[in-house]
């Protein structure tokens, strides 16, 4: 090793930067001729500052090494150095109280010194330190102390990192004009200089306060320029910082998968230097996005996570945000205690801060909880302040949320004038500003207000403003699931501009404005302009390898559930093994949002067009009528297309008297969970409790639409809870519907029409995959008729029936049966799923397959059951199927009796054979079970869905 004299800072340090250890470190100054020097602390002190940003890891063991330096130097000075040295890498990393202790010893040592500009330098770092610690009044005193110091040593250059350290206290208590006044100060301190740190934390901070200005376009610009500054200057964190910056910016303007996308990609590269507060702000954020998104569960759960970090790290005003947006999240699943209790600590937190301006946004979710307690004076006293403080502080998106609030409390307490005159100033405060998630809601409410107040044409061109604007938003989120999360909340414009549009007597556009609501994210499934969580990534990353660990680990714990032998109330009490199919699930869907997200590159979605009532009867058959059900408020209408023919029923009954047929219906069904003996005993008096809610159902929806019905084939598109009723089982008192009318099923017009126009490739090669057990001997039965029905079919039963079999045959299979066991979960539909072979296929699963069957046939339990979200979004096995290819489902609306199963798909496929339509064949085979099971709990359960 070549000889290095300690006396040349120089040399010394160019050699240790060399050595990334910190014992090796040691070991090199004891080898070392010569004594060290105060110089060598200095030149190492001044290396620290300029690795922090480009080489944390490296400035961590340079800050250990100048601290065993100052201990064999052994002056004040010295000492005054280390401290600051290792005071500077800890706040980096943002170990804030960990760093104060070091700040202050340096302090003490610089200012006994009498070395005014490094006094003036370490105070301006504590003053930057206190603040992220929300010691806000001690950070201002310390900025007093340090201008002092600063000024007597003529530092100019440091005096704009004192200004810069006091626009982000004052971003932090939301002054944000006060803000940029001391950054544009510093801006103007550092012309014609190379301080490239200081313009980086400039240009990062203005971008943050004009984000919060709503100055959109300012902002971007100034990250992307910040961006391109730090990788100039191989700034690696900083540049990850701005990346987040503009992650938020993506966010702002509605782009959320991009956002998402980003911000993922940064959350690793800050993991990976193990930068907890960095992660944890990138939690916050993702947190944020997801509330937007409708994810609330996700919200809860992610925000709680990212508070624990703030907590530990003593971030009052982070810590105080993720809990305000735990608080939104509990709102938004009802759970008012939880609710107002987090709101109200995070209230707490930021009036202890001095933030008005976070006080506000919390008093404005107050206010809505105050609007679901009816309390709406209250509600718009709270909004009504709020939207002054945001006004003040000069962030307008904000203010129009909080006066679009208020007018919705005037007009729950019948004040039009005030409502009115809020909802105006609403849209007034975001004109030249792109903040499409205000703006609908601004539009929303004041064509609501125009409608009460008579100006029908108004509203009209402010819903559709609205829906413009809301549709803009969605069209930016790339998967499957959040799509229709964000749905989740925002579909009272349609339903507003429908009942106006038939108000109007213009019952043609009311129709469009139907579809235009109903199951769009599926519509856009279908055509391919939209991916899901599971086919986001085919490579073999270590991700996409957890992913496969954890889908085998859950298949391990599905199947323990559903042990053959195992009791119902044994699988129920098996609470550890839910827990931790939960936590698993919980895992592998944040993991599959990740996938989804770092997929770049989408292309614009192509809206599909929505079918015109003309296209509609185009479509149709001479003898065909379709009925499509809508709900205004608590009232459902009907539309009723024939090949010639549209009439609309309005106001046919209430989700209410509804929901009360359907509880009892249900309740009927749930009996033949009970004791073969006791259904064979009370089968009679079963029949006849049945058909009493049947009876009253067919009275509400079909008596008032019948004389409409001029063909033998109905086709439904339901609506709301409409999806979960056996159509096929209404009765008029001495007929059921299946009696009279081959019935089809479909989510909505516009997917009925992707799947009639679906090319598919004829094959004579079909596919059954069948699994019996114990519990349901008959499918065997099944099977051995299928195979005379299906020559030329591949069959595979029991352990053969394998999920490797569907992906090899399945893309090939003209018609494909599969006969096993299913589950619908309606605690997470997502993970739906049917028993295959030794694993359970869900709905992940399913959206990676590619089927190419004409038909496929669910011959299962509860394989048509799907939970019902907002837009009218169905969430079941259903949606995969599609998904995969198959222009015609048969599926089930609850659990099946294996042996009457057996038989109607004899029926079934007996009538394909001869030559029938599919909803021909179903109905002849659906009416010769009722002949031998009276109960329609036997014959009614499947319905076929999409093309028939």
């Amino acid at each position: 090793m070549v000889s290095v004299t300690l006396s040349n800072p120089e040399e010394s340090l160019a050699a240790l930067a060399q050595i990334r250890d910190v014992a090796q470190q040691r070991a090199f100054i004891s080898n070392a001729t010569g004594a060290p020097t105060q110089a060598l602390i200095e030149s190492i002190s001044t290396r620290i500052r300029e690795l922090l940003p480009r080489d944390p890891d490296l400035a961590q063991i340079f800050a250990e090494t100048i601290f065993y330096i100052a201990s064999l130097v052994d002056t004040p000075v010295a000492w005054a150095y280390a401290n600051r040295s290792r005071a500077q890498v800890l706040y980096t990393m943002r170990k804030s109280a960990d760093a104060e202790p070091f700040f202050t010893e340096a302090v003490e040592l610089f200012e006994k010194a009498g070395l005014s500009g490094e006094l003036g330098r370490t105070l301006v770092a504590q003053m930057d330190n206190l603040m992220y610690l929300s010691r806000y009044t001690e950070a201002l005193a310390v900025a007093g102390r340090a201008r002092s110091a600063l000024d007597k040593a003529n530092d100019i250059q440091y005096i704009s990192r004192l200004e810069i350290a006091l626009g982000n206290l004052y971003y932090r208590l939301n002054k944000y004009s006060e803000s940029l006044a001391h950054y544009d100060r510093a801006q103007k301190t550092l012309e014609n200089t190379d301080d490239f740190l200081a313009i980086a934390s400039i240009g990062l901070n203005r971008a943050y306060v004009l984000t919060e200005m709503n100055r959109f376009d300012e902002a971007v610009l100034s990250f992307e320029l910040t961006k391109e500054h730090c990788e100039r200057h191989g700034m690696t964190l900083w540049a990850a910082i701005a990346d987040r910056g503009i992650s938020q910016m993506h966010f702002r303007r509605g782009n959320y998968s991009t956002a998402l996308r980003i911000l993922e990609q940064v959350r690793r590269k800050h993991e990976e230097l193990s930068d907890a507060r960095r992660v944890g702000l990138c939690d916050m954020d993702r947190a944020e996005i997801y509330l937007e998104l409708n994810l609330f569960d996700d919200a809860a759960t992610i925000a709680a996570r990212a508070y624990e970090t703030f907590q530990k790290l003593g971030n009052k005003y982070e810590a105080g945000k993720c809990l305000a947006y735990q608080g939104i999240a509990e709102f938004k699943l009802l759970n008012d205690k939880d609710a107002e209790k987090s709101l109200v600590t995070a209230r707490e937190i930021f009036v202890r801060e001095g933030n008005e301006v976070w006080v506000a946004v919390i008093d404005l979710w107050r206010a809505q909880l105050f609007i679901r307690q009816q309390q709406f004076s209250l509600a718009q006293e709270l909004a009504q302040h709020a939207a002054e403080v945001f006004e003040k502080q000069q962030a307008p998106a904000r203010a129009a949320n909080a006066r679009v609030l208020s007018a919705q409390s005037w007009l729950e307490l019948e004040e039009t004038a005030p409502a009115l005159q809020e909802a105006q100033k609403a849209l007034a405060e975001i004109e030249g500003y792109h903040a499409p998630w205000v703006s609908y809601q601004c539009y929303n409410t004041l064509g609501r207000l125009k409608e009460v107040n008579g100006a029908t044409a108004e509203a009209e061109q402010l819903y559709l403003k609205a829906i413009e604007q809301m549709e803009s938003l969605r069209g930016n989120i790339r998967l499957d699931e959040m799509r229709m999360s964000f749905g989740r909340d925002k579909y009272q414009v349609y339903e507003n501009i429908v009942n106006l549009k038939l108000t109007k007597g213009d019952a043609r556009s009311a129709f469009q404005f139907v579809e235009r609501s109903k199951s769009r994210t599926l519509i856009d499934l279908l055509e391919k302009n939209l991916e899901t969580m599971w086919d986001a990534g085919a490579d073999e990353s270590p991700r996409l390898q957890h992913i496969r660990k954890i889908r085998e680990e859950l298949n391990i714990f599905y199947s323990r559930l559903n042990e053959v032998g195992s009791t119902a109330r044994a699988a129920a009490a098996d609470t550890v093994t839910k827990e931790e199919i939960s936590r698993r699930e919980q895992e592998l869907v944040e993991l599959l949002r990740e996938v989804g997200s770092e997929k770049s590159g989408w292309a614009t979605l192509q809206n599909m067009k929505i079918p015109q009532v003309e296209e509609v009867q185009a479509m149709l058959l001479p003898d065909e009528v379709l009925i499509e059900y809508y709900t205004i408020a608590d009232r459902f209408q009907a539309f009723i297309i024939g090949h010639k023919t549209f009439d609309v029923v309005q106001d046919l009954t209430t989700k209410s008297a509804v929901r009360t047929c359907l509880k009892g219906l249900t309740f009927q069904l749930s009996k033949f969970h009970l004791q073969p003996a006791y259904v064979q005993e009370h089968s009679a008096q079963l029949l006849t409790a049945i058909q009493y809610h049947l009876r009253e159902l067919h009275r509400l929806l079909i008596e008032p639409i019948q004389s409409k019905f001029c063909g033998p084939s109905l086709i439904f598109v339901p609506h709301n809870l409409l999806h979960y009723l056996p159509f096929q089982a209404l009765y008029d008192g001495a007929q059921y519907l299946i009696d009279s009318f081959d019935i089809t099923r479909a989510p909505s017009v516009s997917v009925l029409k992707i799947c009639r126009e679906k090319k598919i490739q004829k094959t004579e090669q079909d596919l059954v995959l069948a699994v019996a057990d114990e519990m349901t001997p008959y499918i065997n039965e099944e099977v051995e008729a299928l195979r005379e029905l299906l020559p030329k079919g591949l069959f595979f039963v029991g352990s053969e029936a394998r999920e490797d079999k569907l992906r090899r045959y399945g893309q090939t299979a003209g018609k494909l049966h599969i006969a096993a066991h299913g589950i619908f979960r309606a605690d997470n539909p997502m993970f739906s799923s049917i028993k295959l072979g030794d694993s359970w296929l869900n709905l992940f699963d399913i959206f990676n397959l590619q089927l190419g069957a004409e038909l496929t046939v669910l011959s299962a339990c509860e394989t048509g059951m799907s939970t019902v979200w907002e837009g009218d979004e169905l969430l079941g096995l259903a949606r995969g199927f599609l998904y995969a290819g198959t222009p015609s489902l048969v599926v089930s609306l609850w659990t099946v009796n294996d042996r009457s199963t057996a038989q109607l798909m004899r029926r079934f496929y007996g009538g394909l054979q001869a030559g029938q339509s599919k909803a021909r064949a179903l109905q002849e085979a659906v009416v010769a079970v009722k002949a031998d099971y009276p109960h329609p709990y036997y014959w009614a359960p499947f319905i076929l869905m999409g093309k028939s």
